[in-house]
């Protein structure tokens, strides 16, 4: 498990630091401009592709100068639209059986305000002693227009159990499935959001993450058929993060 985070870790980390060309504004001597991204350099010669797959060849003696284009990144991200988010997490925590932890992975989609907050939903798939689906309101806030800026988090919503138990009654060599039953969830945390290249970001976040399960357990070899014990497991676990957000 800690072998699989770590390659998400340095998948998501490279992922981050790659991305398309750079783009840049060459000043032509008659002061015309031509925007695109260079794909050779040389003394005599730059190469400047300006649409896929379309490159021009600008002599040298033709060039006045060459600037970066600066993308407002905070601003882009900031402006109202679609999002997705993608992420895997780790749970840690306690129970009967002593220390525990898992992983999750989460898909949300949402809208951004142009102010910070953002108002989703989303759903993932996660394992804390039974196998659950998840679906959930997600509410963010981004605070601050740069490059790296803190954010705080909160879900709210039900987990759904997608396995069963099979329990073997040995005093009559019979066998049940026990009916398992997600419950509410709730989720909070805070993070930091690196804005790696233009509209994208990496999020890396630590959280409170509550989850409700409950056992229907058909006790019939004791009490009789219609008899139903009703076990509820409470987890509470520690998470930590890491994913992509893309607008």
């Amino acid at each position: 498990m800690f072998r699989l985070t770590a390659v998400a870790v340095c998948v998501l980390l490279s992922l981050s630091a790659t991305g398309q060309h750079r783009k840049y504004t060459v000043v032509l001597n008659d002061g015309s401009r031509i925007q695109g991204a260079i794909v050779g350099d040389s003394t005599d010669y730059l190469d400047l592709k300006i649409t896929s797959p379309q490159v021009i060849r600008l002599g040298r003696s033709q060039i006045s100068s060459v600037e970066a284009v600066k993308y407002p990144v905070k601003k882009s991200m900031n402006t109202s639209g679609y999002y997705a988010r993608l992420s895997i997490g780790f749970l840690a925590g306690k129970n009967e059986s002593g220390n525990q932890s898992s992983l999750s992975f989460h898909l949300s989609n949402g809208y951004q305000f142009g102010n910070g907050f953002a108002v989703g939903i989303g759903s993932g798939m996660e394992e804390l002693g039974v196998v659950l689906v998840p679906l959930y309101a997600d509410l963010r806030f981004t605070p601050l227009n740069s490059g790296l800026s803190p954010y705080v988090w909160l879900k709210a919503g039900h987990g759904f159990a997608i396995t069963d138990q099979t329990v073997d009654y040995y005093e009559d060599d019979t066998s049940a499935d026990d009916n398992q039953e997600g419950g509410f969830l709730f989720n909070t945390g805070v993070g930091i959001s690196v804005f790696s290249f233009r509209r994208t970001a990496v999020n890396i976040g630590i959280g409170y993450r509550y989850q409700k399960v409950t056992l229907n357990e058909d006790l019939h070899w004791w009490y009789g058929r219609n008899t139903v014990r009703h076990t509820v497991t409470q987890y509470y676990r520690l998470e930590f993060h890491l994913g992509f957000v893309f607008m």
